[in-house]
Formats: structure tokens, C-alpha cells, sequence
């Protein structure tokens, strides 16, 4: 509906109807919409002026990196969350609307710019620091992600979209494997989402290829890190759980370059699980992913040559789709 036409419909509607209209349309509103959009209405019921900002005007870039710089240290020194003398109880929940200008202004700065290195920086910065705020407490929320209005997926999407502009470096790739593997996850999110939004940023073979092997040094270096690791050290669970994600992408990018069997024989042999079953299932799961049944058929039929048992359910699945394929 356009906005002349919803006028028209207020226009000829009773007190009762706009009333229970309205309050159903600010439900709609998620928690952080409607700290946003508090302040308009408000001056709007109360007929006062909306003060608007300015969107005009380049970005003064030196400045902005300041205040993200001095941002980003207070939220880890969790100044916006717990009781300090920096930044004052009354600006404490406007980090939110912070980080939207900051994704904004970052967005602005163009691909021919001096500055435009720096700004894919920050804005991994920032990114990293949601995942953080996702696990420890840096802000007033359970899900930094979804309070700044971004899906995790979409804000990983603009980061890599933005890193990739510029041309691919092994650099770039490694520091976006590790993010996508890794760090916190908003409750509406999984690794994989982002893993298959870097699988389809990678978009020739000859990158791709630098990706697995970034992703092999990484995983080499987790591997090592396990390795010197004693019995019960609480470090174990977030190692084990980046070699595995970071198999997952290996897997994924060996799939993309028509190579299964090998990204196959890497999966097996670096995942960590209970048991081959356990890596078997995860398999499958990828395969699920890229929706390709013929995929998924090869993944199964490749564990059973490793002499992996599958469960109960996967044999069920598996005569599932061979039925499937011979209609």
C-alpha cells in the first residue's frame, strides 16, 4: 500500500479503528524498532517537530574512525552494559543506533577511495565485535544481531561483499573463513549460513582453491593448538568446533570445484566426533546444503566404503532417495 493511499484510509477511519490499528501495527515492531521509533512518535502524538538527519555530505572519514575506534574499546571494556564512569547510564542503550550509523556511513565510502581498505577494517571490526557481544555480555541484549536490525547472514554478506570489491587477497580469505567458522552466533543463526555465503562470494576456482588451503592452515593450526592442550582444558569444546566448521567449508568448496571425493577424504580424516558416524551424519548434512540428492547418495555410499555404520534413520533416508531416483 502507498503512503497516499494508507492516508486516505485514516482519513475515513473511526477513533476505535486507527486506535486498535495502530497498536497492532507497533506490535509488529521488533524491541529495537521500537526504542528507535519511540522518540518520532512520541513527538508526533505530542505535535512537535521531527528532528530528521542529515544524509547529505561526504564522509569525514578520520573522525568516523575515531569514534569507531573508541566505540569498539568501550563495548569490550562492556562500558555500555555494566556500571562505569565513561559512558553515562542515559547513552548506554544508543549503542544500537551507533552501530547502524557506523554500518551506514561504512556502506557510503566508494570502491575508489583511499579510505576504502580501512572502512572493510571496521566494518570487520564491528562484525567480530557483535559475535562477540553474542557469547559475553557487552550490551543490554540476548541477540546484539538481531537489536541492531541486521540478520547475521546479511551483515556477513555486506562484509564479504565489500572485502571481495577490492579483489581477493589470501589475507582477506583467511580472516573471512575464520569469521565465518567461528565466533558467537545470533539465535536466529548457524555457521553454515555464513560458510555458504563465503562458499558463493568465492567466485572462481583459482580462489577457491586459495580458500582451502587458508582453511587447511587454519585447521593445521587448531589441531596443534588441541594437541598441546591437557585433559579437561575448557578451551577444547571452541577448537574442536572450528576444526569442524572449518572441515565443513573445505567440504564445501571441494563440492563447488567438482571434487567431493577429496574434500571427502579431508572431512574423515580432520572432524571431530564421537565416532565416524557422527562425521558421517555432519556430511550428509552439507550435502543437504547444496540440495543435490545425487550428492547426497555418493556422501553415504562413500562412508559405507569407509566402513562407517550409518544409523537406523540415515538407512531409512538413503533407500528414500534411491527410491526417489529411480521415478
Amino acid at each position: 500500500m502507498k503512503v497516499q493511499e494508507l492516508r486516505k484510509l485514516l482519513g475515513t477511519a473511526e477513533r476505535e479503528n486507527l486506535e486498535k490499528a495502530f497498536a497492532e501495527c507497533y506490535k509488529q515492531l521488533r524491541k529495537g524498532q521500537k526504542e528507535e521509533m519511540d522518540p518520532v512518535l512520541i513527538a508526533l502524538l505530542e505535535g512537535k517537530a521531527i528532528e530528521r538527519k542529515s544524509t547529505g555530505g561526504p564522509v569525514n572519514f578520520e573522525e568516523l574512525e575515531k569514534k569507531i575506534a573508541a566505540f569498539i574499546d568501550n563495548a569490550y571494556a562492556q562500558n555500555y552494559f555494566a556500571p562505569n564512569r565513561v559512558i553515562p547510564k542515559s547513552q548506554r542503550p544508543k549503542w544500537r543506533f551507533m552501530v547502524k550509523d557506523f554500518i551506514k556511513e561504512l556502506s557510503k565510502v566508494p570502491l575508489d577511495s583511499g579510505d576504502y581498505g580501512k572502512s572493510v577494517k571496521m566494518l570487520a571490526d564491528l562484525y567480530w565485535l557483535i559475535c562477540a557481544a553474542c557469547n559475553t555480555y557487552l550490551f543490554s541484549t540476548e541477540d546484539p544481531f538481531r537489536s541492531i536490525g541486521w540478520e547475521q547472514p546479511d551483515f556477513f554478506k555486506l562484509l564479504v561483499t565489500r572485502a571481495f570489491a577490492n579483489g581477493y587477497s589470501r589475507e582477506d580469505i583467511s580472516r573471512l573463513l575464520l569469521y565465518a567458522a567461528t565466533g558467537g552466533l545470533s539465535m536466529e543463526s548457524l555457521h553454515i549460513e555464513q560458510e555458504m555465503v563465503l562458499l558463493f562470494g568465492l567466485k572462481t576456482s583459482d580462489v577457491k582453491y586459495v580458500a582451502i588451503e587458508e582453511a587447511k592452515k587454519l585447521v593445521e593450526d587448531r589441531e596443534g593448538k588441541l594437541a598441546a592442550l591437557k585433559k579437561y582444558d575448557s578451551r577444547q569444546y571452541y577448537l574442536e568446533e572450528a576444526v569442524n566448521e572449518l572441515c565443513n567449508m573445505i567440504f564445501l568448496l571441494t563440492i563447488e570445484l567438482a571434487e567431493p571425493e577429496t574434500g571427502a577424504d579431508y572431512f574423515f580424516k580432520h572432524f571431530r566426533g564421537r565416532d565416524k558416524g557422527e562425521a558421517l551424519y555432519h556430511a550428509l548434512k552439507l550435502a543437504d546444503w547444496m540440495d543435490d540428492d545425487e550428492l547426497w547418495i555418493n556422501v553415504y555410499k562413500y562412508g559405507i566404503s569407509k566402513k562407517i555404520k550409518p544409523g537406523d534413520r540415515l538407512e531409512e533416508e538413503y533407500v528414500r532417495r534411491q527410491e526417489g531416483r529411480k521415478q
